[in-house]
C-alpha cells in the first residue's frame, strides 16, 4: 500500500467542505503506520483523524473503524460513509431532518461522471437493484442516531457485506428506519483496477442469497444449451435492459442516471455470471474471500435473514 498524494489532497478538499458546514468530521483510518502519518499531515487540521481502536476485533476491519468512529462522535446524529461517498451541504440537511423523525436513514447512491465502461455497467447494476428491491440499491452510506446504535449493540463484523448488515441489524432490533429511495447521494466511480477487484467479492457476498447465486451460475450453461438448440438465448440479456429501465423509471432516478446506462445491463449480467464462478473458486480453494489482509468466510451475517424480512415489510409501508 502506497500513499496516494493526489487522492489525499482531493479528500482533504472534501473534508474541508464538510467542516465548513459545521459538521464534526471524523476520519477513522486503518492504514499502516507510515501511510497513516502521511494522511495525518494531510487531514488532521480539517478533521479528527484517528486510528482504529483495537479493542474492536472483528475480522472486517472496516467495522472496527465504524465502532471507533461512533465511540468518538460527540453528536447524536451520525452520517456514516465510505471514502468514495460525497455529500453536499443540502444532503446533510436532508439526512439530519429525517433523523428528527427516524433513527436510521438509508439513501440511494448514484455515480458521478458516468463516462467509463465500468461506471456505466455499475450504474446499470444500481438500476437493476432499484427495480427489483423494495428498499432500492445497497448504498455505501447511511445516517443514524448514536443512541440507537448503542441500544442495538454491535452488529456482525465478520462479514463482507457490512453496510447492509448494519441496516438489517438496526431493523432486527426495532429501529425506526427511513428507506429514502429518492434521496440520492453521490458516489465517486471506482478506478478500473478497484472495480475489477470488487467483482468476485460482490458475487461472494451474494452466496447467502442462494436463489440469486444459482440464477447467475445457471446463466452460462443455459445460454450454451439455448445456443446449441438454436433458441434465442440473447433474450436473457435483453430482459436485463428492461429491468434496468424499470429502475430508471422509479421515483427520481431519471434525474441522476443517464437513460443509456440501461443498455449496459447485459454487460453487468455477463460480468456477474463470470464473477460468480470466480467466487466459487475462492470458496473451494481458500474457504473465503480476501478483504484487506484477512480471508472472510461469510458474505452475510446473523441479522441478514430476519432483518431483511423486517426491512422489506417496513419499506413497503
Amino acid at each position: 500500500m502506497l500513499f496516494d498524494e493526489p487522492e489525499a489532497a482531493q479528500l482533504r478538499e472534501y473534508l474541508s467542505t464538510l467542516a465548513q458546514t459545521g459538521c464534526e468530521v471524523i476520519v477513522v483510518d486503518g492504514s499502516p503506520a507510515e501511510i497513516f502519518a502521511c494522511h495525518h499531515r494531510a487531514w488532521s487540521n480539517v478533521c479528527q483523524h484517528a486510528p482504529v481502536d483495537r479493542r474492536f476485533r472483528f475480522l472486517n476491519d472496516k467495522v472496527n473503524g465504524v465502532h471507533t468512529g461512533v465511540a468518538l462522535a460527540r453528536t447524536e446524529k451520525i452520517i456514516l460513509a465510505d471514502d468514495d461517498i460525497r455529500y453536499t451541504a443540502a444532503n446533510i440537511e436532508q439526512v439530519c431532518a429525517l433523523l428528527d423523525r427516524f433513527e436510521v436513514v438509508r439513501p440511494q447512491n448514484y455515480l458521478a461522471r458516468i463516462v467509463t465502461l465500468w461506471a456505466l455497467t455499475e450504474s446499470a447494476r444500481m438500476l437493476i437493484n432499484r427495480a427489483t428491491l423494495c428498499a432500492a440499491d445497497y448504498p455505501g452510506t447511511c445516517g443514524f442516531v448514536k443512541s440507537a446504535m448503542l441500544r442495538c449493540g454491535e452488529y456482525d463484523g465478520d462479514v463482507l457485506f457490512d453496510n447492509e448488515e448494519l441496516i438489517r441489524h438496526f431493523a432486527r432490533h426495532g429501529a425506526r428506519i427511513c428507506y429514502a429511495t429518492d434521496l440520492f447521494i453521490c458516489k465517486r466511480p471506482p478506478g478500473f483496477r478497484k472495480w475489477l477487484e470488487q467483482r468476485p467479492r460482490q458475487a461472494y457476498e451474494d452466496f447467502g442469497l442462494r436463489f440469486k447465486t444459482l440464477l447467475f451460475a445457471s446463466l452460462l450453461p443455459t445460454a450454451i444449451i439455448l445456443a446449441a438448440i438454436g433458441s434465442r438465448w440473447l433474450s436473457i440479456f435483453l430482459l436485463s435492459v428492461f429491468v434496468a429501465f424499470a429502475g430508471w423509471l422509479r421515483g427520481c432516478a431519471r434525474q441522476y442516471f443517464p437513460l443509456h446506462a440501461c443498455l449496459f445491463a447485459p454487460l453487468w449480467v455477463f460480468e456477474r455470471t463470470l464473477s460468480t464462478y470466480c467466487a466459487f473458486y475462492w470458496l473451494i480453494a481458500h474457504g473465503g474471500y480476501p478483504f484487506g489482509e484477512r480471508v472472510l468466510k461469510k458474505g452475510i451475517g446473523r441479522d441478514w435473514a430476519e432483518g431483511g424480512r423486517i426491512a422489506s415489510a417496513s419499506s413497503r409501508k
